[in-house]
Formats: C-alpha cells, sequence, structure tokens
C-alpha cells in the first residue's frame, strides 16, 4: 500500500500517462478484497459471514473503480454513470458486514445500540448537510444529477460509519481489528465529503493524486484488519448482557444531542440566516431518541435486577415477592400452591474435579432443564448457589410430585457436556404444596422435604404432607 501510494502520487506530478498513473491505485482496489480473502482462509475466524461479505463489498468496489477507470480514459461522461450504480451497491454489501459484525459481538444490543448511533448519525448530519452540501449545492454549476450523485457517497460513508460508531460503542474485542476498521470507514467518509465538495465547487470531475492516495489508505487498512490475527477474536460474543451507561457513552450522546443548540447559535453569530425548521426537527428527534434510550436503560436495569447473570433465571428476590403474591392470591381464592426446591447432587465435586466454568455449564444446563420441563405459568428462578426454585400455582399434591419427577428424571436421564467430557448430574428436590398457605411455612415445608431427599440417597423426590 505504501508503495502503490508513493508510485500514484509521484506519477501525478510527471506526464505519465493515465492509464499508468491510475495503476497503483487500481493494484491496492483489486488487492483488497484478495487480502480479506488470505487474512480469512489463513486466520480461520470462527465465524467467517462478515469477511465474506467484506470481501465481496471490495470486489464489487473494485470493479466500480474499474469502471470509472474506463469512463475517465474514455471522457465525456455525465454523471451518474453505471459505475456509481455499482458502488452504491458495494456501500450495501458493507453495511451488510458490519452489521454482521455487530450482530455476533453484542446480540440484543441491537435497539439500544441503534439508538446511540442514531442520535450520533442524525447530529453529524446536520452539520454534513449545512456546513458542506447545503452551500455547494446551492452555488454550483454543477447540472443536479451529478450534485446529487457526488453528495451521495459522503451520505452513504455516513451511514456505513454509523454502523462502525455502534460496533465501537458495543461491547467485544477492541483489539487493532477494530481501530483498523473503524480508521479506514472514518478515512472513506472524510476524503468522500472532500471529493464532493472539490467536484461541487469546481462543477467539474474531480482528478487529484491527494485523493486517490486517501482512498488507497483507506482500503489498505481495511486489508490491514483482515490480515491480522485478531479476527480470530473479533466477533466473539460479548459476555455484557445489557448496555451500559458508561460516562464516555454518555458524553458521546450529550455532545450530539447539544450539537444542534450548538450550530443554531453558531449561525446567529455569524449572522448567517438559520434553518428553523431543520434544526428544531433535529432537536425533537433526538429528544425523543433520548427518551426512549432512557427508557431501555431503566427496563434493562430493572430487568438485570431481577434476572440471574449466569443462568438466565429469575432471582431470590424477585421470587419471594412473587410467591408472597401468589399465596395471597391463593388464599383469596382457595387454590393449591406448589412449591418445589431442587438442588444438585455433589456439586462441589463438580467444582473441586472439573473446575469452576464447569460447574458454572453444568448449573446453565440444569437451568436449561427446568425451563423447558415445567409448566406455563409458573415461576423459576436460582435461589442461591446450586439451589433452584419452582413456583407452580393451581397445583395439587399429585400434580406436583409429577412435576418433580419429570424434572428429576430429565435431570438425570441425559449427561451434561462439559468441554468435550460428559458428566452424570442428579437433582434431589423437595416438594410442598398448600391450600391458604404461608409463604414462610410453604418455604419450610419444601426444604424439610429436599432435606428427607438427600437423607434417603439424593437423585429424588419428596413430597412434604398437604398443609
Amino acid at each position: 500500500m505504501v508503495v502503490c501510494v508513493a508510485l500514484r502520487v509521484g506519477f501525478g506530478t510527471t506526464g505519465t500517462s493515465y492509464l499508468v498513473t491510475v495503476a497503483p491505485y487500481m493494484l491496492v482496489s483489486a488487492g483488497t478484497p484478495v487480502a480479506v480473502l488470505i487474512g480469512t482462509h489463513r486466520h480461520r475466524p470462527p465465524h467467517r459471514a462478515g469477511w465474506f461479505l467484506l470481501a465481496a463489498a471490495q470486489v464489487v468496489y473494485a470493479v466500480a473503480d474499474g469502471m470509472t477507470v474506463r469512463d475517465d480514459w474514455l471522457g465525456d461522461f455525465l454523471e451518474p454513470t453505471p459505475a456509481d450504480l455499482v458502488y452504491f451497491a458495494s456501500y450495501l454489501l458493507l453495511c451488510a458486514a458490519v452489521v454482521v459484525f455487530i450482530r455476533r459481538r453484542t446480540p440484543g444490543w441491537d435497539l439500544p445500540g441503534g439508538i446511540d448511533a442514531l442520535v450520533v448519525a442524525i447530529s453529524a448530519g446536520l452539520l454534513v448537510w449545512i456546513y458542506v452540501l447545503q452551500p455547494l449545492t446551492s452555488d454550483s454549476a454543477l447540472p443536479l444529477n451529478a450534485k446529487l450523485t457526488q453528495s451521495a457517497y459522503p451520505v452513504l460513508d455516513l451511514m456505513v460509519l454509523i454502523l462502525a460508531i455502534r460496533l465501537v460503542m458495543g461491547t467485544g474485542n477492541r483489539g487493532p481489528v477494530l481501530w483498523l476498521i473503524l480508521s479506514s470507514l472514518t478515512l472513506m467518509f472524510a476524503v468522500d465529503t472532500a471529493y464532493a465538495v472539490e467536484g461541487i465547487a469546481d462543477g467539474s470531475s474531480v482528478d487529484e493524486a491527494y485523493l486517490d492516495a486517501m482512498w488507497m489508505i483507506s482500503l489498505g487498512l481495511l486489508g490491514m484488519a483482515a490480515l491480522h490475527p485478531g479476527i480470530r477474536r473479533f466477533d466473539k460474543r460479548s459476555d455484557t448482557a445489557l448496555p451500559d451507561a458508561s460516562p464516555g457513552r454518555l458524553g458521546v450522546l450529550a455532545i450530539a444531542v447539544l450539537m444542534a443548540p450548538g450550530v443554531q447559535f453558531i449561525q446567529w453569530l455569524r449572522g448567517t440566516p438559520v434553518s428553523v425548521p431543520l434544526i428544531s426537527a433535529a432537536c425533537a428527534v433526538m429528544f425523543l431518541l433520548v427518551l426512549a434510550r432512557m427508557y431501555g436503560l431503566v427496563a434493562a436495569q430493572r430487568r438485570a435486577a431481577v434476572t440471574d447473570g449466569l443462568t438466565g433465571l429469575h432471582t431470590r428476590r424477585h421470587f419471594t415477592q412473587a410467591l408472597a403474591v401468589e399465596c395471597r392470591r391463593a388464599a383469596r381464592a382457595g387454590h393449591g400452591v406448589g412449591l418445589l426446591i431442587i438442588d444438585v447432587d455433589h456439586f462441589k465435586k463438580v467444582n473441586d474435579g472439573y473446575g469452576h466454568p464447569a460447574g458454572d455449564q453444568v448449573l446453565r444446563e440444569v437451568a436449561r432443564r427446568l425451563a423447558a420441563g415445567s409448566r406455563a405459568g409458573g415461576v423459576i428462578a436460582r435461589y442461591g448457589g446450586e439451589e433452584f426454585v419452582v413456583l407452580a400455582p393451581h397445583t395439587g399434591p399429585g400434580e406436583l410430585y409429577a412435576l418433580a419427577e419429570r424434572l428429576r428424571e430429565e435431570m438425570a436421564g441425559l449427561p451434561v457436556d462439559v468441554g468435550g467430557e460428559l458428566l452424570s448430574v442428579t437433582v434431589s428436590i423437595g416438594a410442598a404444596v398448600a391450600v391458604d398457605p404461608d409463604p414462610e411455612a410453604l418455604l419450610h415445608d419444601a426444604d424439610e422435604a429436599l432435606y428427607a431427599a438427600k437423607a434417603a440417597g439424593r437423585n429424588r423426590a419428596i413430597l412434604s404432607a398437604a398443609r
């Protein structure tokens, strides 16, 4: 890339023929998808769809570059050309690649991350429109079709950059691959904006060596990202289940939201006419987006407070509240309430013999089987350590015991895969059911039944006498 940039800049200062001058640029353009495919083949990331889409985007981009070179060489063309349509297709593929990376790295962050990126995008788009595109498109003698075509590139780059910002504002690996991709897309946005500014201002096509050099560097950075061994871990799923509200994230959003009134104030100080409808609309949209983001943060924190981070089941606190509510409802209606307390047998041996990650895997699998085997309308929670509880409303003794036996058999019937090794996992279950129940008494009865199941040899379910 460095050699080709030097050759392109050097040829631009001499009387070298056009095809020779542009050859170094085309070498980088055509070499970028090759670099992406080589890096993908060499480093073999676990999930390759994003990298294949990135390679496809660069192939289409190189084809468009070739069409542009042909048009420039033949001369006498008016934008938009067929090459522009091919460029636009490459942007769609590039966006698809970044979206795949986003969804792999931070699943479940689509809405909150998208809102954050959209707030930043509206702010940046407002700046680009007021200070770049609007003045140029209103003063230039360039035909309207050409104006729209050249203006489309920074807009499309901004769309890609929004996705890149979304990628950065998520969690996940933040090594060189991420920063190379972000640098590439940021530089592409800058050079396309410079190209649009020069083209619209001059009213003619632009052929500057420094623009080609910047495009080449942008493409080269993308190829370097794919060749870096960090792509093996780049789209590894983040362990952070919920978007955070870090000071950095809130600072970026605050700056973005304040940009619109700031621009309005600057225009007023300069004595420049202010587009009140545009700025008012931008402020209103960003205000609504921030409200939606705050609502999402509150809802996420509420879910986090009642959700166990390891198993995804409810927490003990949520279960205690649900049990009290259900007992009051049962006292009024006169129906039975069933409760199961489930303990994983010899769990300490799993931790001691296979390590805590293996123990975590066992707990997650137990939780999954409990959720799959329990009745609809019940409440399942991790009560503490290796202990789980299942609240079963409208349940009699026979139904509750049948449920307990079914869950016990599902646990014992299939071993748990822990790092390629199969572990036999069993549970002991204490069951209690009562009409007009008291929460503390129901818990006590189920707990006593659990101790009886353990004392009787484990891997069994015992039903406490009905109250």
